[in-house]
């Protein structure tokens, strides 16, 4: 009887408890999509950006701090929440030497915008349109990275393009190079996708089936000799480019490229700045660089990218 009036009275308390109307706890939208873009008309820049969203789906911002929301911490404390673009950005990781980085920027004035807007729309648009997802881009004047230059950069979630002040007054070789280097910051991704993996296997194997001692990739220029590298013609000068490396690692002068994406990312930017003739002229004398280029070229033309 003692153990009945116990659940009866259990059960009283929890329907009484039930009943109750429970707090509801608004939480702030954690996972809003930061890159949708908002318009400000009051803002030319913004504005003119938001258009170009709305045209090509990439939105463009001229500032890394893309947006702030008020959060609260789990000690129940409330502090301001920065979205910040990330600048920082390894494929695959690297297993030596630094990782590319953007060591320094600074942004871009506003009124350097449209003309930057102007070259993207004719000039890069219509080359990646319907085939290669830019997550965002990142306008700003000057910029100093350790393997890519100063013209672009391809960070985790943006593409960071600078010197748009320049645009306007650059010769038509530099805005050669400028749009090669903002593709290839571009394509770079979409051409080390899994689908591509049996060709860029032959791609990396041209270079390494030279280098019978060590990893092709890495190779320090004092292992360039007879020793270490075999299978040359004979009479060919030991070189990094004659194995296929069109230079040394743009961080390690003394060496060739450390990672296999680094050699994909500068085939790519050297294929964007020639035409198929010019490469082929450039590199006659060095049948393994027109080797890889072909591989990279098959890619670049299954991405429909000519």
């Amino acid at each position: 009887m003692k153990n009945i009036l116990f659940i009866i009275a259990a059960y009283f308390t929890i329907t009484l408890v039930s009943c109750r109307k429970e707090p509801f706890t608004e939480f702030p939208d954690y996972d809003k999509n930061w890159l949708a873009m908002e318009d400000n008309p009051n803002d030319p820049a913004i504005h003119a950006n938001f258009q170009f969203y709305k045209e090509t789906g990439i939105p463009v911002f001229v500032n890394d701090t893309i947006g702030s929301q008020q959060r609260v911490d789990v000690f129940g404390k409330s502090y301001t929440y920065y979205e910040v673009l990330s600048l920082s950005y390894s494929l695959g990781g690297l297993q030596s030497g630094p990782p590319p980085v953007v060591q320094s920027f600074t942004y871009c004035n506003k009124a350097d915008v449209p003309n930057a807007l102007s070259f993207l729309r004719n000039e890069i648009i219509p080359v990646i349109k319907g085939n290669i997802h830019v997550p965002s881009i990142l306008l700003v004047e000057n910029m100093s990275t350790n393997a890519f230059g100063t013209y672009a950069y391809k960070g985790f979630n943006t593409v960071v393009v600078a010197q748009v002040s320049k645009i306007s007054t650059m010769s038509t070789a530099t805005k050669a190079d400028y749009k090669a280097a903002i593709l290839r910051s571009m394509l770079t991704n979409a051409v080390l996708d899994n689908k591509y993996a049996g060709i860029l296997d032959k791609f990396y194997a041209v270079s390494r089936k030279f280098v019978t001692t060590r990893d092709a990739y890495g190779l320090a220029t004092y292992f360039l000799n007879s020793t270490n590298v075999t299978g040359l013609p004979s009479g060919t000068p030991i070189t990094l480019q004659a194995i296929g490396f069109l230079g040394p690692d743009a961080r390690i002068s003394s060496s060739s490229p450390i990672s296999t994406w680094l050699d994909v990312s500068m085939y790519i930017e050297a294929a964007m700045v020639n035409t198929d003739t010019q490469f082929k002229q450039k590199y006659a004398a060095y049948p393994n660089i027109l080797l890889k280029y072909g591989y990279i070229r098959q890619i670049l033309n299954d991405m429909g990218i000519n």
